[in-house]
């Protein structure tokens, strides 16, 4: 061993010298299609709560 030493038995670890590269082909799972049916829940329960709205305000309701 010249300048260098091997971890063994005896001497810890340091694991932030541990480096370890992350794939080039892992992509992250993006799940448009629950995205497209949240914004459409969404989407539907504010226009729910609009009509309701528009409702109360047609027969003069107020709080």
């Amino acid at each position: 061993m010249t300048g260098s030493q091997e971890p063994n038995g005896d001497q810890p670890v340091d694991s932030r010298a541990i480096q370890v590269e992350p794939e080039a082909e892992e992509e992250h799972f993006r799940p448009n299609g629950t995205i497209f049916i949240l914004i459409l829940f969404v989407a539907a329960l504010i226009l729910l709560w609009l009509s309701v709205y528009v409702i109360l305000l047609s027969r003069g309701v107020t709080v």
